[in-house]
């Protein structure tokens, strides 16, 4: 115990210098009548950072060398000075894989990597440093599918032993944040993410029935929790 309290104190005496950038966003959509979206990144520190940006497809290991997507980042790696930003543009090259008739989801990665300050390599001195890495979700929206306000209201709800089936009938990509009895206590431990035309189970802390009325809290466009009332079949 004397050896981790050790420990602890070692790592807590560090300075330790790590995400400052900010992004603009909790997600982002990429309409399929637009060239490019863009998205802002800000340094809130001092000091200068280094930002890579790259997506994925899920695969949260993957390295960016490895992965293929029909999107280009410009500027991939970029520095963005102290109290300072950045704006990434993101701009479809080929859109011949992409469905016409649902989302598609990638994930946004931006890595900041803190700089090599005078005076940090002289010995003696301690310095913790930590390159970070946010992941955001990033859609492809394709024209003509509709309303997405109102997709919330679509789902189905179907009762199962332990939990409830979630049916997402829409083009949509729905997060499930909040699952409850008129906004009470929540039944569900995890978000769900419910892919377009596909179905979900949600494991539930209580049993639900038939005919009653659930609570949904979703997450919409602008990253605002909305609430829509959903009969359970």
């Amino acid at each position: 115990m004397k050896h981790l309290a050790l420990l602890f104190s070692l790592i807590f005496s560090i300075p330790v210098w790590a995400n400052n950038i900010i992004v603009n966003g909790t997600r982002f959509i990429y309409p399929g009548n637009e060239k490019e979206i863009t998205v802002q990144l800000s340094n809130t520190a001092d000091r200068p950072a280094l930002a890579q940006a790259w997506l994925d497809n899920g695969d949260a290991s993957a390295t960016p060398d490895t992965i293929t997507t029909p999107f280009i980042i410009t500027p991939p790696i970029s520095r963005v000075d102290g109290r300072s930003g950045q704006t990434l543009r993101i701009k479809l090259a080929n859109n011949s894989g992409l469905s016409t008739t649902k989302e598609s989801l990638w994930w946004l990665n931006i890595l900041e990597i803190p700089p090599v300050v005078a005076g940090q390599k002289n010995e003696g001195s301690n310095i913790l440093q930590l390159a970070i890495r946010s992941r955001f979700k990033f859609i492809y929206r394709p024209t003509g599918l509709g309303n997405r306000d109102t997709a919330a209201e679509q789902l189905v709800l179907t009762h199962q032993a332990g939990g409830v089936s979630i049916t997402n009938p829409t083009p949509f990509y729905i997060t499930v944040t909040r699952i409850s009895r008129a906004g009470g206590k929540a039944l569900n431990q995890h978000t769900a993410m419910v892919a377009p035309q596909s179905s979900q189970t949600v494991p539930l802390s209580a049993a639900v029935t038939a005919g009653e009325t659930l609570t949904i809290n979703n997450i919409n466009d602008y990253g605002a929790d909305v609430a829509v009332k959903t009969a359970v079949r």
